[in-house]
């Protein structure tokens, strides 16, 4: 089994790109059920990764989801990720 990268460690940590792989991608058919952490770190780059932190920030920061608390936590987490990220990208 190959090792997971930090990136994709950090970005389960962002409840948005959990909901991104586990349930968009899976029912897109990018990605399978079975081990989705694995498959990200096989699958995706880190530019990728990074670009899909982007559009959920985006989808965080459009009409009234910034009033919302769930969105708002969301967009923090993505802020945070993408800030540690892309400096190192």
């Amino acid at each position: 089994m190959t090792k997971l990268r930090t990136i994709v460690k950090d970005a389960f940590k962002c409840n948005a790109l959990v909901y991104q792989f586990e349930v968009i991608d899976v029912e897109d058919g990018l990605l399978t059920s079975d081990d989705v952490e694995a498959e990200v770190n096989e699958k995706f780059s880190d530019a990728y990764i990074i670009g899909e932190a982007e559009n959920r920030l985006d989808i965080c920061h459009s009409g009234d989801n910034m009033t919302d608390p769930y969105y708002r936590r969301e967009a923090r987490q993505l802020e945070r990720f993408i800030n540690k990220y892309s400096r190192a990208a």
